[in-house]
């Protein structure tokens, strides 16, 4: 009876056990998107991957934009909590022109996630909303590092160059099926010329790869 006592209170509260739940569902989600696509990873498959019926699925969220929603909302609070912390160290010429971002597994899922997501919004509203949502919450923390560093810049000229870096982020990422048919050198000159115009001292100031997260490139690879 004392055993039985024991672990009954050792088990996690039903919030803590929900919460849980969820993560195991995203996780699952994650691995049938990346492997079969946005529309091909049907709830059944999702079910399977969780170990989960698909009636105990539906009971954490209504549908699949629920689970991809969630799935866009993680990433997108790992991308801010990066940008405040290591974001700011990079060098985003060099990294643009030579192409070299994070090819960890759980960035490179990022990346196809989003891709997936982004494609997916051309067809329907409700995952629009959703990326426009997720957009503005990292264009809103690229802002406020960028005036921090260059207080000099009233918000909407801040704004520009932070979407103006998106651009190039996102541009970079979608080319990276293609051959580099520029030499990185002369590229990373030209890029480093560029982003030293719109922000005067941003190398030294660290805030020239703030909306590098912004876009699908996501974030550089460990230098080794």
């Amino acid at each position: 009876m004392k055993t039985e006592k024991a672990s009954t209170s050792l088990r996690p509260a039903k919030p803590v056990r929900d919460e849980m739940r969820r993560d195991e569902i995203v996780a699952a989600a994650r691995a049938c998107v990346v492997r079969h696509g946005f529309h091909a990873a049907s709830m059944q498959q999702i079910a399977q991957e969780a170990r989960m019926s698909v009636g105990q699925i539906y009971r954490y969220f209504p549908n699949k934009e629920a689970i991809v929603h969630a799935i866009v909302e993680r990433i997108v609070s790992q991308r801010i909590a990066w940008i405040a912390s290591t974001g700011r160290q990079m060098d985003l010429p060099q990294l643009l022109a030579s192409r070299m971002f994070d090819e960890s597994p759980s960035e490179a899922d990022d990346r196809v996630l989003l891709l997936e997501v982004t494609a997916e919004a051309a067809r329907s509203p409700a995952v629009a909303a959703m990326v426009r949502a997720a957009d503005r919450r990292l264009h809103a923390q690229a802002l406020a590092t960028v005036r921090l560093d260059h207080p000099s810049l009233t918000e909407t000229e801040a704004a520009a160059r932070v979407e103006f870096m998106a651009v190039l982020a996102e541009g970079t990422a979608f080319r990276r099926v293609t051959d580099q048919l520029a030499d990185p050198e002369a590229l990373a000159a030209l890029y480093r010329e560029v982003i030293e115009r719109l922000l005067p001292g941003a190398r030294a100031a660290g805030s020239e790869p703030v909306a590098m997260a912004v876009g699908a490139a996501g974030k550089r690879r460990p230098r080794r």
